[in-house]
């Protein structure tokens, strides 16, 4: 039997997306161009794999319609993770809100099945700092949504912006 939990579009595997961001940050570093790195997980109210399925399904599919062609979108588990290229903190929360808007509608529906979806979207961003590393960017973008899940915040959590 044919499984049904097969995503239609392609992402970003892992491995090539922390290629790419290395690569990025050190680009980033070289150049000084700016770098933002957004980390998003949806969930649903139900607690059916059909159900997170569809949202994840969503997500994709909002990620393909929503992203440059220079940015770099992937899946890890049951996050995503987003790569903007020469992107500040500015361009980095526009799309962000971008994001919140398309996210958090009242109800979506997926393949005859109704559900309320929840995004919870962080994001941090490497304005030309030389110190920073991928891992440290990786670390700081999942913090700030760690902290948008702990909060069950609906806008997106800027790292440098959480209050130690």
């Amino acid at each position: 039997m044919e499984s049904t939990f097969v995503h239609e579009i392609e992402l970003y595997p892992y491995e090539t997306f922390k290629s790419l961001l290395d690569h990025e940050v050190n680009r980033s570093r070289r150049y000084g161009s700016p770098l933002t790195l957004i980390p998003l997980a949806v969930e649903t109210d139900k607690g059916s794999a059909h159900a997170q399925h569809g949202a994840e399904m969503f997500a994709i599919n909002i990620l393909n319609l929503q992203v440059r062609e220079t940015d770099i979108p992937c899946k890890k588990d049951n996050e995503f993770l987003v790569l903007l290229p020469s992107t500040d903190q500015k361009g980095g929360r526009i799309v962000c809100e971008r994001l919140e808007n398309l996210f958090n509608l009242e109800t979506q529906a997926y393949d005859k099945v109704s559900f309320k979806m929840k995004a919870y979207i962080g994001m941090a961003t490497l304005a030309g700092d030389r110190s920073i590393s991928s891992q440290k960017l990786m670390d700081n973008a999942l913090l700030a949504l760690k902290h948008a899940r702990e909060k069950r915040l609906s806008t997106a959590v800027i790292y440098s912006e959480i209050k130690p």
